[in-house]
């Protein structure tokens, strides 16, 4: 005889590949039928679109067909609920065993993510350093986009990190932030870095442990775009107080974002909120706010995240400019300045 324990029990083998948590212990299984030699199993994912959908009910079918009796098997899938969903990643949250680094000296440590590239968030990620330190706060960087640092190029550093008692001390800007980057290191900026993805999360390691960090009330990291080694290496790996989506208007941000909002939620991460960047540009002589990328979508993506809406910053040129020339730290633009101010007042 077929019974429902046996077949429980043999579920347990089944492992969901992101959870590293069995699909009974994940709640995933939701109904189970036996019709004489047939089992009819109907389990509930985190996501309609789950791409280990097909690799999870091959290994169900797998499994349950060992048990003597069953003939057949039929798997049936559903989608779990948002409120299912959260609670799942806050049990993975607290059970799953990561090392992390140890704090150090760091009051805060916020990472700035993005689903793509080219929304802006290394300029984002400049202009809240920027303020913190404007504030008297101890700030530091760290560039963790190896393969496309631009970090160093937005504040006009250049000055080579250097080795002292076994401790690399990084260079510092103009206005007193440390400031770590793979193009600091490199002979010719130019030069590409052609790195797979264990090499890139050793040198962002280093770059956390090894170098003299000292004391900070903040040290920003500037993740490289999408969900690759880079960032889980720094959401497992450093202890994080959260991390700040930046987006932008256009339809396809908001959807490649949410794989990275996906990511974090799953990784046990908080969401500090979401920065809408190049959301609008003013027109320089009648002040008419003009959506290049179409109308806001910030605020609606944060509500769909639950997360906070921080702000939208408006195109620029001569943001582009002080980034281009490296003074970032001499860029004052009032507007921007007041959703900057606003931003970070929301953080401390």
């Amino acid at each position: 005889m077929i019974n429902k324990d046996d077949i429980i029990k043999i579920l347990r083998n089944v492992i969901d590949p992101e959870l590293k948590m069995d699909i009974v212990e994940a709640n995933m299984i939701r109904d189970i039928e036996i019709n004489e030699n047939k089992v009819k199993i109907t389990i509930a994912l985190t996501s309609p679109s789950c791409p280990l959908a097909d690799r999870i009910e091959n290994e169900i079918i797998n499994n349950v067909k060992n048990l003597s009796g069953v003939d057949e098997v039929e798997v049936i899938k559903t989608t779990m609920s948002e409120d299912e969903v959260r609670k799942l990643f806050d049990k993975v949250k607290y059970r799953r065993i990561i090392q992390k680094f140890p704090k150090k000296n760091i009051k805060r440590i916020i990472a700035v993510l993005s689903g793509k590239g080219g929304v802006g968030k290394s300029s984002v990620t400049a202009l809240l350093a920027t303020e913190l330190s404007r504030r008297k706060l101890k700030v530091g960087i760290l560039d963790a986009d190896v393969t496309g640092p631009s970090i160093p190029k937005i504040f006009g550093v250049k000055s080579m990190p250097y080795v002292l008692e076994g401790k690399i001390i990084p260079p510092i800007s103009k206005t007193g932030i440390k400031i770590m980057s793979m193009n600091l290191i490199i002979v010719n900026e130019e030069l590409p870095v052609i790195w797979r993805g264990p090499l890139v999360s050793n040198v962002i390691s280093q770059f956390y442990m090894d170098v003299d960090w000292g004391e900070l009330d903040y040290l920003i990291i500037d993740l490289p775009p999408g969900t690759s080694d880079a960032q889980l290496t720094v959401m497992q790996s450093l202890p994080l107080d959260g991390v700040i989506i930046v987006t932008s208007p256009q339809e396809l941000a908001g959807i490649i974002v949410s794989k990275a909002v996906n990511m974090s939620m799953m990784l046990g991460v908080s969401i500090i909120g979401v920065i809408e960047n190049m959301s609008y540009i003013k027109c320089p002589n009648c002040g008419e706010e003009i959506r290049l990328f179409g109308p806001s979508k910030g605020k609606i993506f944060a509500e769909k995240i639950n997360a906070k809406f921080l702000g939208s910053i408006p195109i620029d040129p001569e943001l582009s400019n002080a980034c281009d020339n490296g003074i970032i730290e001499d860029y004052n633009n009032e507007e921007v300045h007041k959703i900057i101010e606003k931003i970070v007042d929301m953080i401390i």
